[in-house]
């Protein structure tokens, strides 16, 4: 068989990251001439994620908007996405099934790989410190019958799939593939007195009320892309020497990461870190936290802190103010490492992987789940 006639059924969700990282995945299968039905999750797409979709000739896109297997009252929604993604499978006849959420399905002996992004129990374990409350045991089956179903786990870092295979004990083979991001920023990029993060200020995860905590003490003022309204009276939030410049399209969100001297993550909670990489690419100097994703993928090309210490954010923050050339230097070899998270490379590793499973008939996992 040849690689223009692989044909994949793949899902994605609209809500977050693994929009991103799905269409750029698609991007480059394109050029190894791999057809993508591209199944999408969790609220229909936005106008501007049609557009995005519209511009890959290799990818169909089916919409729908069922509700992920984190959310409220999702129950009755999983059984009838499964329904739905089984109908699509038998439409399109898939050689290969490429799962980027948790659905617990098998396809009479077609390969399966679930990418394992993020989750619940490996979020509040990162978080909180602890394990997720009883009420999200039926999630955490749901989760460990779609990875032990799966004929290959990927993850995106070695500490996450650590992480997930202590909490979920699953007995499928894994293997770690790094994302990947293509983007262009000018040649001569003129960095000004700014720092950037992204992210809403009400997301524990993202631990930006750290980071807003310490603006009024830094010299140079702080820019936040993401929503700052306060998820339960709608009031937004002011803080001295912190701009929230809202949700961003992407091209806006490049247009600031030329501009920033500084990019902050003080996230306890990071399966990868696309908008760090997306800095790393765009020359800025990288203050991110001590957790260990971000040690693995970053170490030696960033100055790390610890995600609770106000002092200590304060103090890199500062120590980076005051030293342009601690800032070129850092700026450099997170440009030099980001240059390694390719998506070509990304590509590559995943059409291997592909053929690996077609081409070598992996046996089917036994179903957790039957329609």
């Amino acid at each position: 068989m040849e690689d223009s006639r692989i044909k994949i059924l793949m899902t994605t969700d609209t809500l977050g990251g693994v929009w991103t990282y799905t269409l750029e995945l698609c991007k480059i299968l394109g050029v190894y001439g791999v057809e993508v039905h591209l199944a999408s999750l969790g609220a229909l797409p936005s106008p501007g994620q049609e557009k995005e979709v519209s511009s890959l000739e290799n990818v169909s896109l089916y919409r729908s908007d069922f509700k992920l297997e984190w959310m409220q009252d999702c129950a009755e929604d999983l059984i009838e996405m499964r329904k739905w993604i089984y109908s699509l499978y038998r439409e399109i006849q898939p050689t290969l099934v490429h799962f980027n959420n948790f659905v617990p399905l098998n396809f009479n002996g077609t390969p399966i790989i679930t990418v394992f992004h993020s989750c619940v129990q490996t979020w509040w374990e990162s978080v909180k410190s602890k394990s997720a409350p009883a009420e999200w045991e039926n999630y955490k089956q749901h989760v460990k019958n779609s990875l032990n179903v799966s004929n290959l786990v990927i993850s995106p870092s070695c500490a996450l799939l650590r992480q997930a295979m202590e909490i979920y004990e699953f007995s499928s083979k894994t293997k770690v593939i790094h994302n990947g991001r293509e983007l262009k920023f000018s040649e001569e990029i003129n960095k000004e007195k700014i720092i950037f993060a992204m992210g809403r200020i009400w997301d524990e995860a993202k631990n930006l009320e750290i980071l807003s905590a310490v603006a009024k003490n830094l010299a140079w003022p702080v820019y936040i892309a993401g929503d700052n309204k306060d998820p339960h009276t709608g009031k937004e939030l002011q803080i001295e020497n912190v701009h929230f410049v809202g949700q961003l399209s992407s091209s806006e969100v490049k247009e600031y990461l030329q501009r920033a001297s500084i990019f902050v993550s003080p996230a306890k909670y990071e399966p990868f870190g696309l908008s760090i990489l997306e800095a790393a690419k765009a020359g800025c100097a990288l203050a991110i936290s001590n957790i260990d994703t971000l040690q693995e993928l970053w170490c030696g090309a960033a100055t790390f802190f610890d995600p609770g210490n106000k002092n200590e954010i304060q103090n890199k923050l500062l120590q980076l103010i005051d030293d342009e050339n601690k800032r070129e230097e850092l700026a450099a070899k997170a440009e030099k490492r980001a240059a390694s998270y390719d998506l070509q490379k990304m590509g590559e590793c995943y059409m291997e992987l592909y053929k690996e499973l077609i081409y070598t008939n992996q046996p089917i996992r036994k179903p957790s789940y039957s329609l």
